[in-house]
Formats: structure tokens, sequence, C-alpha cells
């Protein structure tokens, strides 16, 4: 548990632009002026997820795909870790061209050599289902499974596929180099899913309800101002946590995903959201059986 009364320990997955609404209620201040003292970390390599972190008493609140926790039921645990606010309500990944002489077609696709994402299932489980709606079977087409994001990266940079997978800053770093053209927004395609939002063990839930709803209050604060700012101002806010990486791919980058809708301007974690998620992951076989909503996310803290 955290230390007092005030303090709380926040965990993400991995840096990201995607997890910009987080960064945005530290450098703002939103937490602070809460009432809250965050000491807000990236999920250390002993653990190999933040859930574990939080299982193992390394940390109060995490940042997970809600994926992790339906996974876990289906699988047969009786206790969960309970997601209660929403940070990404849109998947974060695109799908860049090599070359592109003419306007995209879903079709292009077939018999071509794409590198999915190799580091988390569900960005390859969302891939899949795009795929599938536009009549398309990952067996048609050449897969570079197993790659590290360098590894990928390079592959495709020295021609060695035709499409690549990737999230910001990656995708926006080739498209500013003229190495790749966006041709696919998976969250575009594929709407508004339960992608990734905070989490916290049962126990921590029910008896630290007065220090989540100053949580809450402050994360709802900062996702108004968020949904308001321009792009340039959010990535003045962001910036001190990307400092290997021009302002203006940070710009571009959150530009991109204001322009999806990849921030919802409010925390709810809606059941239709949840549903979205689980249609993928049991579409891709990773769960057998639909979880009931309630049973994942609690609507406590649900402004």
């Amino acid at each position: 548990m955290a230390t007092s009364q005030n303090q709380l320990r926040v965990m993400e997955t991995f840096r990201s632009i995607f997890y910009t609404p987080i960064y945005v209620s530290i450098s703002g201040g939103f937490w602070e002026s809460a009432g809250i003292d965050v000491t807000f970390s990236t999920t250390p390599t002993e653990y190999p997820h933040p859930l574990s972190a939080i299982n193992h008493g390394a940390a109060d609140i995490v940042q997970s795909g809600i994926m992790r926790s339906i996974i876990a039921a289906d699988w047969g645990a009786e206790i969960v870790p309970i997601h209660f606010a929403k940070i990404n309500s849109r998947d974060g990944f695109f799908v860049l061209s090599r070359h592109l002489s003419k306007p995209f077609d879903w079709e292009d696709l077939k018999g071509s050599t794409l590198i999915p994402v190799g580091f988390s299932p569900m960005p390859w489980a969302s891939l899949q289902s795009a795929l599938k709606k536009h009549l398309i079977q990952p067996t048609e087409l050449r897969l570079l499974h197993g790659l590290s994001l360098t590894d990928a990266i390079s592959a495709f940079t020295e021609g060695e596929a035709d499409y690549i997978h990737l999230p910001e800053p990656y995708a926006g770093q080739l498209i500013q180099q003229g190495i790749g053209q966006l041709v696919i927004s998976l969250g575009t395609e594929n709407g508004h899913i339960a992608y990734s939002s905070f989490a916290a063990g049962t126990k921590f839930l029910e008896q630290r309800v007065e220090i989540l709803d100053k949580f809450m209050s402050g994360y709802s604060k900062a996702l108004e101002w968020l949904s308001s700012a321009e792009p340039e101002e959010i990535s003045g806010s962001v910036t001190q946590f990307f400092d290997k990486i021009p302002l203006s791919q940070i710009v571009d980058a959150i530009s991109r995903y204001k322009t999806q809708g990849t921030w919802s301007p409010t925390a709810d974690l809606n059941e239709p959201e949840y549903q979205g998620l689980q249609d993928i992951l049991i579409d891709a076989g990773m769960v057998i059986e639909r979880q009931p909503y309630d049973r994942v996310v609690t609507t406590r803290f649900f402004r």
C-alpha cells in the first residue's frame, strides 16, 4: 500500500505517447491539485506486466490493457485486477506501406509481406480483426513475426517488408523520413474499444475510496483539458517524458491520435467498448468464454 493517505504509486506498462492522458495528469498538476502525491514509474523488468506489480504490492494503480484481466478470468482466476477508468478508447497502432504508387486498397495486402507488432498480443489481435472485416485472412499475408521493435523498423527500412504495424512515435518517424506512408489507422478502423485503462486490486478499491475519488477528480479535469487543448500545447506538456524525440514528431503523433478520437473527454469505461474489445479477443482465439462486464469493470468511480 502507499505510505500515506495522500500518496499513490502509479505504474505504466511502458512509455508511449498513446498514454498521454497519464502524462498530462502529472505535468499539468491535475492530481496534485486534487490533493494527491503521485509516485509515477514504468514497470520494472522483474514484473512481466503491471498487473503482476499490483499482485506483489509494488503498485497501487496501474495502466494496463483490460485484455489481461479478461484472459486471466477466462483461464479460471477467481479474482482479477479491476479496471475503473478509461485511458484509451481506440487502438493506437497504424499500418504503413513501404511503397505506394496508387490509392491503398485492402486487397493490396494479399500476398504482401507485413511485420506485425511483436511486443504485445493485443495490437496483432486488433489488426487481425480489421483484416477479417475486409475478407482477408492473416494466412494470405507473409508475416514476419518475432522481431523486436528495433529489428522490425530496420527490416522495413531495408525493404524486407511491404508493410509494417507500429504505434506512435515510430510510425510518425518513418513518415517524416519518407520511408513509410500511412495506409491504415486501426483506431479509426475498429472504432471505440476499451483498449487501455487504469486498474487496481479489489482490496485497494474497497479500502481507499476517498483517495480514488480524488484521483478521478484530477484525472477527469486532465481529460477535459486534453480534449480542448491544441496538439502543440499538449506536446509542450508531455515533452518532458519524451526528451529523446523531436518536438515536431510529438506534435504530429498527438495530432494523429486526437484526429481519430483516441482519448475520450470522460473516463467512463462503458460496456459497449468493453464488449467490442472482447469480440476481438474471442475472434483471435485469445479467450474462449465471454466474461461479464461487472466482473472486470467497476463503475463506482465514474463521473
